[in-house]
């Protein structure tokens, strides 16, 4: 049977073994691109998934010395397939070819054509680790990159010193000039050290409060079986458990066509690189083994924060504290800089996990300590969020294969003796079908502060729901994914003074017209209550708000060197006696020059949404590591144009152009971001050099 593989897929072998580099960009462009194009947020982080895909991209894994961790990593594999492949592996021994996951029976040919540039085979010897290797062969890299909005905001403008004087917040204090920086060096996956420094737009830069130069810096240095450590992390780093409930720094996944991106997966302790200003701990972590099944995980961190600092005064119950966290990173003015570090943060804890063949379980417990007490004014429906200056969460979670079944969970509780849990289980039915189902439930009094859990608020307090999802392969060129979300609110929320409800349902199928080309059809309906706009004595009454978007997309790929992406997009917004629409639609191309290292990217968009509410998101091709997914609302036409020049093997460069131009706005944003007119316009560039 092996044989016959090997025969059968050879002249498949050939050809995706004679994939240039560019092929493989085209690879993990495509993965970040479905990502974005299932998310609605404008200021995610996607830099740990980028960093993966790109280290698997210079170090593919080998099927023949793997792990489920590493396989996870991939982003490109479902828990149950993980499973199969292992499984395989321990039954017939070492693949001969990569092909040979085509004999994996929950492995589809689609999966294993995109995973193909991450993945090789060999005989799996494991060399000796040598630090002089480390530092000779490391792999250096250095980015930097300058944005600028060109057209001038009214916090940039002049004011007089008796105006600013009676209001020192009418002003940003810096220029409008944003800068980033980043160096990491890397060793395989055994050694990652570097710095990362940001400037934003507004921020002084080598003056005023900022005279170290940039207003962010941000340190690493982490190990990979080191000694007798598993993971060893020094200065900023992550720390993700479970199911996300009891500590998650980092993104999380939401609902999206990928049916599976409500199951999180934990790696422990990883480096930190980004630049969100609070989603990260500073300090200390390690991971040691106790034999081949126990792992134990602790850390400790501590830094300063933004915060709003409550003003003291008779009527105060402490003498220092502060009223919310500030979390946009922002320090432009003199109010922003005096949010800036003003609350000490302690955080320690750690996990115990026990690890057999199909089998995880993991007990954590996190302990958050500020050096002075949370005391916001708190509205009605704040009214069992933490408050106080220490926290205890502590959780269970679980990970267990059952032939086609994968179960996942997590319960956790806070100090307050409060719960909350998510329970999931995967099913690969059919080798055309699989399925997903979630529950979670989380009690109006759990707390967590770093918390990421799986569901329709942020918070994850007050809400149960339900969760079902399905991916179907129809046939070779047709498949479909679909869910539908069940969820209730257990207390009162931001904007319904009541207890409410919600449902949403999502339906996609993807159809290949042929290699180059493929057409996609979706649509997603989400209704849940809010407060009624009716003048009404007492409680407001509740009513629902109805929100459908409908999108057909087409992707063209003309030739080797001509892309093209066409997209038309309607939404309709009902709540109340409000009725909106919206309507985007765009086409993009990318082009490729045959004879020069230079890639062009372009977008020209057409949008009408009669409202914010009837907004539309669409991720847009940006430089690396930056992930834009703007909203399409107003009336008028968005363009960009992007070029990625390469230099040798050393050196990218990329720089973009965008432009919103409106026709029925005579000014854009508010306050000290206010442009006068109807044009906005932005300039970014971006060189990364290799060492």
């Amino acid at each position: 049977m092996r044989i016959f593989l090997l025969i059968s897929f050879s002249f498949v072998v050939l050809t995706v073994f004679g994939q240039e580099e560019e092929e493989k960009q085209k690879i993990i462009e495509a993965r970040i691109e479905f990502i974005g194009d299932n998310l609605e947020d404008s200021d995610i982080d996607l830099t740990t998934y980028f960093d993966d895909l790109y280290f698997f991209f210079d170090n593919p894994v080998n099927l023949n010395k793997t792990d489920y961790d590493e396989l996870k990593r991939l982003h490109l594999f479902s828990d149950i397939q993980i499973q199969a492949i292992l499984n395989y592996l321990s039954m017939h021994g070492n693949m001969i070819t990569i092909f040979e996951l085509n004999a994996v029976e929950t492995v589809d040919m689609e999966t294993i054509q995109m995973a193909l540039p991450f993945l090789t085979v060999g005989e799996g010897e494991q060399k000796k680790f040598k630090w002089s290797n480390a530092f000779k062969y490391g792999k250096q890299e250095i980015f930097l990159r300058y944005q600028r909005d060109l057209v001038q905001k009214a916090g940039y403008k002049e004011v007089d010193d008796s105006t600013l004087a009676a209001n020192p917040n009418k002003q940003y204090l810096g220029s409008p000039d944003k800068y980033y920086l980043r160096y990491r060096n890397t060793y395989k996956d055994r050694i990652s050290w570097g710095l990362t420094a940001e400037k934003d737009a507004g921020e002084e830069f080598f003056r005023g409060n900022n005279k170290a130069g940039f207003d962010y810096y941000s340190a690493h240095l982490f190990f990979k079986d080191l000694w007798k450590f598993k993971q060893v992390a020094l200065g900023d780093f992550q720390v993700n458990f479970g199911q996300g409930l009891t500590m998650w720094s980092g993104f999380g996944m939401g609902k999206s066509a990928d049916i599976f991106s409500g199951r999180r997966f934990a790696y422990g302790l990883k480096p930190y690189t980004s630049v969100n200003e609070t989603q990260f701990l500073r300090g200390a972590g390690v991971t040691a083994g106790f034999g081949e099944k126990v792992d134990v995980t602790v850390f400790g961190s501590y830094k300063k924060i933004d915060g709003n600092l409550n003003e003291v005064d008779s009527t105060d119950l402490f003498d220092n504290s502060f009223s919310s966290f500030q979390i946009s990173g922002l320090h432009r003015t003199v109010n922003e800089m005096s949010n800036k570090q003003g609350v000490g943060q302690l955080i320690t804890g750690g996990e115990v996990s026990y690890k057999a063949k199909a089998f995880r379980l993991g007990l954590a417990s996190v302990y958050t300590k500020y050096d002075q007490p949370l005391d916001p004014n708190q509205q009605p429906y704040q009214a069992y969020k933490f408050s106080g200056d220490e926290l205890l969460t502590s959780g269970l979670n679980y990970r267990w294969f059952i032939r086609k079944l994968s179960f996942f969970g997590e319960a956790s509780v806070s100090d307050n003796m409060r719960l909350g849990t998510v329970n999931g289980v995967t099913w690969h039915a059919d080798p055309k079908l699989d399925l997903v189902a979630i529950f979670r439930s989380y009690d109006k009094g759990f707390q967590s502060l770093y918390s990421v859990g799986f569901g329709e608020s942020s918070d994850n307090t007050s809400e149960m729901g339900l969760y079902i999802g399905l991916q179907a392969r129809l046939s070779k060129r047709i498949s479909v994914s679909a869910y539908y979300d069940q969820f209730k609110y257990t207390y009162l929320k931001w904007l319904t003074d009541d207890r409410s409800e919600g449902r949403e349902f999502f339906a996609q199928m993807d159809f290949k017209v042929n290699r180059r080309s493929s057409f996609q059809i979706r649509i997603r309906n989400k209704i849940q209550d809010r407060n009624t706009r009716d003048e009404v004595t007492g409680i407001d009454g509740q009513v629902q708000l109805n929100k459908t978007n409908f999108r057909i997309n087409y992707d063209q790929r003309i030739n080797s060197q001509i892309s093209l992406k066409s997209r038309i997009e309607w939404t309709r917004y009902l709540y109340d006696d409000d009725k909106s629409n919206g309507i985007l639609l765009f086409q993009d191309i990318v082009y490729r020059f045959k004879k020069v290292p230079l890639k062009i990217y372009s977008r020209l968009a057409i949008f009408d949404a009669e409202s914010y509410d009837a907004r539309i998101y669409a991720y847009e091709n940006d430089l690396l590591y930056v992930f834009s997914i703007p909203s399409y609302y107003n009336r008028g036409m968005r363009t960009y144009l992007m070029a990625k020049y390469k230099i040798g093997r050393s050196i990218d460069i990329w720089a973009r152009f965008g432009l919103w131009s409106y026709d029925n706005v005579e000014t854009i944003s508010s306050g000290l971001e206010e442009i006068e007119g109807s044009r906005k316009m932005d300039f970014k560039l971006q060189m990364k050099i290799r060492l």
